[in-house]
């Protein structure tokens, strides 16, 4: 037998890979916050009822492209007067 066997074994003089992560998806709708998978049966963004939702409406597609150059620009998105 050749060396440590065992799967997650390191051998002495190698280098670790370690700090490796899986990537995690951002929320396109939530600006800055990470997918938290909100809707039930969903594993991401690409498969979210309410991103397509959003995606496929005009008038909130474009609401969404003003908050993403507010976000940009550096400025707090407007308050709506309720």
């Amino acid at each position: 037998m050749r060396g440590d066997l065992r799967p997650y074994g390191r051998r002495p003089g190698r280098p670790s890979v370690g700090g490796v992560r899986k990537p995690v998806p951002r929320c396109p709708i939530r600006l800055g916050e990470p997918c938290s998978l909100c809707e039930p049966g969903v594993s991401g963004p690409e498969d979210c009822g309410l991103v397509w939702l959003v995606m496929n409406d005009p008038d909130l597609r474009e609401r969404l492209a003003e908050l993403r150059r507010e976000a940009r620009a550096g400025q707090r998105p407007a308050s709506h007067p309720s």
